[in-house]
């Protein structure tokens, strides 16, 4: 029994060493997702219908027995995303294949992910910038944002910390308005509504983000550090 255990165990250990099931994609899953977004370009008639909530893409994505991406099906495309996410997984790298016994196979690799108002947007390097310029822009925040005398007592009487940096991220729309306001520090979320009072008053217009020329959706990250003494501020 002892020897039989021991057999089943090799068998099973051998069977490993020589299968892969599953295709393994070029980047890490999370990094793969991310890749797929930035480069998606979705009509806007179709975002418009998109916009407010959590969409949630079921691809499939049908490979050779190279890795090569023959095919993908999105379950029950409402918005006909398939078609526009398979030219850009056409272009990754390929995946590494199916092995079984040795020998690469054909598969389908399945995932799901999420696309909404806050994650799609492009990376460009023609960034948006505030109309009032980006100098102005960052006074004019200091100026508009506040803290009580309470806070900022309670803030110096902590001495953790010489500085506090509050982080907002927020989209530049391809009109140069602005949407999708998320706090990058959980500490700091305190101080969202008036950080995004702050950010609005600036300025109030945005010159988009382009890629190739054409305005395109971008994310701006902004960060407005208060010193402990909070001279820097007009409070």
């Amino acid at each position: 029994m002892k020897h039989l255990s021991l057999l089943i165990l090799l068998l099973l250990l051998n069977y490993h060493a020589n299968a892969q099931t599953k295709a393994i994609p070029p980047y890490e899953p999370e990094q793969f997702v991310r890749n797929i977004i930035q480069e998606l370009d979705i009509p806007d008639e179709t975002f418009d219908k998109m916009r407010g909530k959590d969409n949630v893409i079921r691809l499939k994505i049908f490979l050779n027995d190279k890795g090569e991406a023959l095919k993908t099906i999105v379950t029950d495309d409402e918005f006909g995303l398939a078609p526009l996410i398979f030219p850009i997984v056409k272009q990754f790298p390929n995946f590494t294949p199916v092995m079984v016994d040795g020998v690469a196979k054909g598969s389908m690799y399945s995932m799901s992910f999420v696309i909404n108002d806050y994650n799609y947007f492009k990376r460009v390097r023609q960034t948006a910038i505030p109309e009032v310029g980006i100098d102005r822009f960052v006074n004019k925040v200091g100026n508009n944002f506040y803290l009580t005398d309470l806070e900022r007592t309670k803030l110096s009487a902590a001495k953790i910390k010489e500085n506090y940096d509050i982080v907002i991220d927020f989209i530049v729309e391809k009109d140069g308005t602005l949407c999708c306001f998320r706090m990058g520090n959980e500490e700091m979320k305190y101080f969202e509504d008036r950080m995004i009072k702050a950010v609005k008053r600036a300025s109030k217009k945005w010159i988009p983000g382009t890629l190739n020329g054409v305005p395109v959706r971008t994310k701006f990250t902004y960060t407005l550090t208060l010193k402990a003494d909070f001279h820097s501020l007009n409070i």
